[in-house]
């Protein structure tokens, strides 16, 4: 177990830590636990973290979608799960998924599954629709939205 911190040394920590890159309350409430920094002192440092702008949980959730959505190309409903399992609140939740509608599209999501579709190795077309359906669900991405831009994939990677 790692040395336990004082409340001073732990904020400045954690200020350096939300410094370097965006941080939610929960993943710095996870740290300050490891530090073995009591329940009350924590809720001071989170406190004075987010009166000083180091923590922003709009800001992250912005960020975090965005970068999920570009970078890692995350369909919507992963995105909304990540950032519900950092209990990030849902309206921060929902303002950032419309922000990051134009990552999420049909022609993002045709782009991911025709490269995909060049990897895929498959015995007919029900076994290839199947291996790409669940790969887009995986990614996040509305059964609906997928069904609308599959077939076309497939004719289109065919010919």
């Amino acid at each position: 177990m790692a040395k336990q911190l004082t409340p001073k040394t732990a904020l400045n920590r954690a200020q350096w830590l939300c410094g370097q890159r965006e941080k939610c309350v929960s993943e710095i409430k996870l740290k300050l636990s490891q530090w073995g920094i009591n329940n009350e002192d924590g809720l001071a440092i989170i406190k004075s973290l987010e009166n000083d702008g180091f923590i922003d949980e709009t800001r992250y959730a912005l960020t975090f979608a965005r970068d999920k959505a570009r970078f890692n190309k995350w369909g919507p409903r992963k995105i909304e799960m990540a950032l519900r399992a950092k209990r990030i609140a849902d309206d921060n939740i929902q303002n950032a998924l419309l922000e990051i509608e134009q990552f999420t599209n049909i022609e993002n999501l045709t782009e991911l599954l025709t490269k995909k579709a060049r990897t895929i190795k498959y015995k007919d077309k029900y076994d290839f629709k199947n291996k790409l359906l669940r790969f887009a669900i995986s990614r996040g991405f509305d059964y609906a939205k997928v069904m609308e831009v599959i077939d076309g994939v497939i004719d289109e990677y065919k010919t």
